[in-house]
């Protein structure tokens, strides 16, 4: 007997170090797939939310969230049923953990230009902030060079179960914690609300479960079961969002849903001060007929005429191109990373 069961515990052992070996190799290869691609050309991504649809404050929500546990409660005497939680007793930061895991995870792959969330935002512009006093060096962070993100990322935790399943094998009884979640993710196009991609993933993990490929959640004072499971979740989401890049090949100047940036290409953005109808109609003209140009977005404001222009070539090529067209009714007042600004005479 002993010798059967020392098999059953080897068989075990060797199915779950395969499976862990399995899912790093996944996630290392989706690290060399993306590795050699240039920084200005990944897309930037932010992951701004994971929500915990069955936790709100919605009346609504949680008078449905009442009568779900009534019904368990129901199905505990009948004996079919109980193997799901409360709905109001989902853990409260598992979105917001699920949500900085993901951000890691991502951060690690090389595939996106990773944006911190606007959540944790104060962080930064507190620093800018304070490098615009008449203490701060030349070289501290300027305002007016954070990037937006060209893709958000969105969860909605779904789902979630936590069972404890007592095994038996040949009288040797154990007692395991089977943990289930299933979230929905989106990668939405914040320029035109154009949902690019939306799936579903379920994962589920038991108590005996290592985590040991992103490094991303200590096990010593949470649960294994929950830690690994979310885990699980996070590769297979950053494993999808990298197939996804691929077979729509996503990069910065090709973002589907995109209403500007056609075809690739340069985003300049021009500011014309000190301008009238006229004078602006007439840059607009200038630009439309500059070799490289492909697209023109335009507004006229209080004196102030606004350009967004997609170029063929680089910023700084759009420049020279432009200054030698102008002529004496405009002046180049200022020029900084894609932002052109000029002054109508």
């Amino acid at each position: 007997m002993k010798k059967i069961i020392l098999c059953f515990w080897v068989i075990g052992l060797s199915i779950n170090v395969h499976a862990q070996q399995d899912e790093k190799i996944t996630y290392e290869s989706i690290k060399q797939q993306c590795s050699g691609i240039p920084l200005a050309k990944k897309a930037r991504v932010s992951v701004t939310r994971f929500s915990v649809t069955t936790n709100t404050n919605d009346p609504a929500v949680r008078q449905n969230a009442r009568a779900n546990n009534r019904l368990k409660a129901l199905s505990l005497f009948s004996g079919n049923g109980g193997n799901a939680p409360r709905a109001d007793e989902i853990p409260p930061t598992l979105g917001d953990n699920m949500s900085t895991m993901l951000t890691n995870a991502l951060q690690g792959v090389n595939c996106f230009r990773v944006l911190e969330t606007l959540k944790n935002n104060d962080d930064l512009t507190a620093e800018i902030n304070a490098g615009t006093s008449s203490l701060s060096s030349k070289k501290a962070p300027k305002a007016g060079k954070q990037l937006g993100a060209q893709i958000v990322a969105t969860g909605e935790i779904i789902e979630y179960s936590v069972k404890d399943k007592g095994v038996n094998v040949m009288g040797v009884g154990t007692s395991k914690k089977l943990v289930k979640i299933g979230f929905d993710l989106k990668m939405i196009n914040p320029e035109t609300r154009d949902v690019i991609v939306s799936h579903v993933f379920r994962v589920q993990s038991k108590s005996n479960s290592s985590v040991s490929v992103l490094g991303l959640v200590s096990t010593s004072n949470s649960d294994p079961a929950v830690a690994a499971v979310m885990e699980d979740g996070v590769i297979k989401a950053v494993e999808f969002m990298a197939h996804v890049r691929d077979s729509l090949n996503i990069t910065s100047d090709n973002i589907p849903g995109s209403s500007s940036n056609p075809g690739g290409g340069t985003e300049i953005e021009i500011t014309l001060n000190n301008a009238n109808f006229s004078s602006f109609n007439a840059l607009a003209g200038i630009i439309a007929g500059m070799p490289g140009y492909k697209a023109m977005e335009k507004s006229l404001s209080s004196g102030v005429g606004s350009y967004t222009v997609t170029y063929a070539n680089s910023a700084d090529e759009f420049l020279d191109a432009l200054n030698k067209r102008v002529g004496v009714k405009y002046e180049v007042t200022g020029f900084d990373a894609g932002k052109v600004e000029l002054k109508a005479k």
